[in-house]
């Protein structure tokens, strides 16, 4: 609503306007008034104030005093013309007030510690995977049975792709001679025990025959790997049978290539810069011939003790034969290819245990008797 200033309204102002120095005005453009000095704690306090009067002791009201600007306004600078928010004029050469945005302060989100050990919630449907169970138990390469022999223990995979050598039975790697239902250790072959030990390496154990291999610490060594298969149970049966009928473990070619001869006890199946010797197989009951060509996995027989005569455990004892650069055709550690192999066939990992000395009877040495043939 506009307002209208009377002739007598009018007069009263001039006198006032005489009767003192200066008389501010809301939005008059003059000069803000100085804000009144800080008081410090104690002091007296300020005195009256001057009230302005009309000339015949009648105070002038002071106008109220003006609300404090809205925070999403700026005042203008000194010297522009202001404008009340009612009383504005309508003259078009007074510009309006220019309200300008003034950035909202920044506030920092609040921090939440996260526990340490704050549980992962997977997501939905997310496959639950378990632990993968180790396989089989074994110890690693070199460490032999106390007495024994010396191992060697740096080995490599030296035949890294091959098959099993056992279709599909589980197996124990031990000695057949230090060992329960050995020859020095004595007792009996199908006792439980074997088969619940963990795999041990026998490449390098004490045999009396003067063979060796450059990567044995001495000679008179054992050059291959004793593979003990099925179970205490398994082995009783067998046992019960003839030689000739023997055929419930199947024995498998490792790699592509030919059968290159067959002896009174052994096949031989020469490969890709490797010959793989097999023993003690049941010999009769053999799935191949002299100059065949074989698959990898392909049957060549079944586990059993031949040894043309001489006696001996049922269990397969296994060689690998090797044209090194350095030192031609030599037996070469079949053990670790033989624990990668099995790794892959029963699609898991096996553990390594620790190493301990362990023996299978109650001597603390192992003494090969006198006159007794250790030839394999």
């Amino acid at each position: 609503m506009r307002h209208v200033l009377t002739a007598a309204a009018a007069a009263l102002l001039l006198a006032t306007v005489a009767a003192c120095d200066f008389v501010r005005f809301p939005g008059d453009g003059g000069p803000p008034p100085e804000a009144p000095a800080e008081t410090p704690p104690g002091a007296p306090g300020p005195p009256p104030p001057d009230v302005p009067d009309d000339g015949l002791g009648t105070p002038i009201e002071t106008p109220p005093e003006e609300t404090p600007a809205d925070p999403g306004t700026v005042t203008p600078p000194e010297g522009t013309p202001g404008t009340d928010p009612v009383d504005a004029p309508t003259d078009s050469t007074t510009p309006p007030p220019v309200e300008v945005p003034v950035e909202a302060p920044v506030t920092e989100p609040p921090v939440t510690e996260t526990p340490v050990s704050q549980p992962v919630t997977p997501a939905p449907g997310t496959p639950v995977v378990d632990p993968v169970e180790a396989k089989f138990r074994f110890y690693a390469p070199g460490v032999l049975l106390a007495g024994s022999g010396g191992g060697f223990p740096e080995q490599i995979v030296h035949a890294p792709d091959i098959v099993f050598p056992i279709k599909s039975a589980p197996t124990v790697l031990q000695s057949q001679v230090f060992t329960f239902g050995g020859g020095v250790a004595g007792g009996d072959q199908c006792d439980p025990r074997n088969y619940e030990a963990a795999w041990r390496d026998n490449f390098c154990e004490t045999r009396s025959a003067n063979r060796t291999t450059p990567f044995c610490p001495v000679a008179k060594i054992h050059q291959g790997q004793d593979i003990r298969v099925g179970t205490a149970a398994d082995c009783k049966a067998l046992r019960k049978q003839t030689p000739d009928a023997r055929g419930l473990h199947e024995v498998v070619a490792v790699e592509d290539g030919i059968i290159s001869s067959i002896g009174t006890y052994t096949v031989k199946l020469r490969g890709d810069g490797r010959i793989y010797n097999y023993m003690h197989l049941n010999m009769k009951r053999l799935a191949v011939t002299a100059g065949q060509s074989v698959k990898a996995g392909d049957l060549i027989g079944y586990v059993s003790n031949d040894f043309g005569g001489t006696a001996t455990t049922i269990h397969l004892h296994f060689e690998i034969v090797q044209n090194t650069a350095d030192h031609g055709w030599v037996h070469v550690p079949p053990y670790l290819s033989l624990v990668a192999s099995y790794e892959r066939r029963e699609n898991g990992p096996g553990e390594e245990v620790e190493a301990e000395i362990g023996v299978a009877s109650t001597q603390d040495v192992f003494v090969i008797p006198e006159g007794y043939e250790i030839i394999e």
